[in-house]
C-alpha cells in the first residue's frame, strides 16, 4: 500500500477523539477520506459518524481495516493502552500499513513504539504537530517527524494532507524530542509575557493598554496577539489545555535529568504551572497562568 497519490479510497482510522484527534479526523472526512474512528467513549464520536465516518468497538476492530493509523492522545500511557494487549491496534493491523503517532509522549516510549511496530510488521513515524484545533481543521499544521525517511517519503504526501509542513528531523523517537523544546518555549514565553503583564499592572497600567502597546512593537509574538485580547477578556477556553502542557512539561523535566541540562528559567516555569494545575485551573486554556501571576500579585 502506498500513499504516494494521495489515494482517497484508503481507509484511515483515528484513535482518540480529543480536541486534536476530532480535527484530525474532521479534517480528513472534508478531504473525502474513508475515516474510521475509536475513542473509549462513544459520544464524542457521534458528530463524526453523523459525517460519515465509521465508528469500532476496540483499537484492534479499527486497525483490521485501516490502511493508516493515526493516534492522538494524551500519553505513553494512553498510546500503550491502544496499542499493546489482545485488544491493541498492534494485535490487529495489516502487515505493512502505516501507525502514524501525532501525540506528545516521552521519546524513549516513542523508540520502544516504534520497534514493537517493526516487529509487528507496520511502517511507524512519531508525528507530533503545532498548531491549534482550527490549524488541525483545516489541514495546516506543523508536522514534526521522526523514523524512516525512506517510509517519510512513501507517505509524504498524506502527510501534507494534515500540515502545511512537513519537517523530517531523523531517527524514533525525534519528532517526539523536538515536540517537548518547542512546548518549553511556548511555556516560557507565556510565562514571560505573564509577568510583564503583571508587572506593567503593578505600574498602574490596566491589562488592554499593555496587550495593545506589545503587539505595536516588533517583540509581538503568538502569546501576546493570538493569547493577549482573550487573557484581558477572561476567556481561557481551551485551545491547548494547562493539563496537557504541564503533562509535557513533566516529560521536559524528565529529559532534563537524563541530559544533566541547566535550564533555571524552566525549573520556575515548572513550579507555576504546577501551582495553577493544583488551584483548579487544568481544564482551561495554558494561558490561564497569567490570571495565576495576577493572583499572587492581587491583581485582575
Amino acid at each position: 500500500m502506498t500513499t504516494s497519490g494521495c489515494d482517497k479510497n484508503i481507509t484511515v482510522g483515528v484513535i482518540g477523539l480529543g480536541i486534536m484527534g476530532s480535527s484530525f479526523a474532521s479534517n480528513l472526512l472534508s478531504r473525502g477520506y474513508n475515516v474510521h474512528v475509536y475513542n473509549r467513549t462513544k459520544e464524542k464520536a457521534q458528530p463524526l459518524i453523523e459525517r460519515g465516518a465509521t465508528f469500532h468497538s476496540t483499537p484492534r476492530e479499527l486497525a483490521s481495516v485501516a490502511d493508516i493509523i493515526m493516534t492522538s492522545l494524551t500519553d505513553e500511557a494512553a498510546v500503550n493502552s491502544v496499542a499493546f494487549g489482545e485488544d491493541g491496534l498492534l494485535n490487529g493491523a495489516k502487515k505493512g500499513c502505516l501507525w502514524i503517532d501525532l501525540s506528545t509522549i516521552d521519546p524513549s516510549s516513542s523508540v520502544k513504539h516504534a520497534e514493537a511496530a517493526k516487529k509487528a510488521g507496520l511502517e511507524r513515524l512519531d508525528t507530533p504537530v503545532v498548531g491549534s484545533k482550527d490549524l488541525a481543521s483545516k489541514g495546516e499544521l506543523i508536522i514534526l517527524v521522526g523514523g524512516s525517511q525512506e517510509v517519510l517519503r512513501k507517505h509524504e504526501k498524506f502527510l501534507n494532507e494534515l500540515g502545511k509542513s512537513v519537517i523530517y528531523l531523523g531517527a524514533d523517537g525525534n519528532g517526539h524530542k523536538m515536540k517537548l523544546a518547542i512546548n518549553l518555549h511556548l511555556g516560557l514565553l507565556a510565562e514571560s509575557f505573564s509577568e510583564a503583564l503583571v508587572f506593567s499592572q503593578k505600574l498602574g497600567f490596566d491589562a488592554k493598554t499593555f496587550v495593545e502597546t506589545i503587539n505595536n512593537t516588533p517583540i509581538r509574538n503568538y502569546i501576546s496577539q493570538g493569547k493577549g485580547p482573550k487573557i484581558v477578556k477572561g476567556n481561557f477556553e481551551p485551545a491547548f489545555s494547562l493539563n496537557n502542557l504541564a503533562k509535557d512539561l513533566r516529560l521536559v523535566n524528565e529529559q532534563i535529568t537524563k541530559t544533566g541540562a541547566i535550564l533555571p528559567m524552566t525549573k520556575v516555569s515548572i513550579e507555576e504551572y504546577s501551582r495553577a494545575v493544583q488551584n483548579g485551573e487544568g481544564q482551561k486554556d495554558f494561558s490561564v497562568i497569567a490570571l495565576e501571576i495576577q493572583r499572587k500579585n492581587g491583581v485582575t
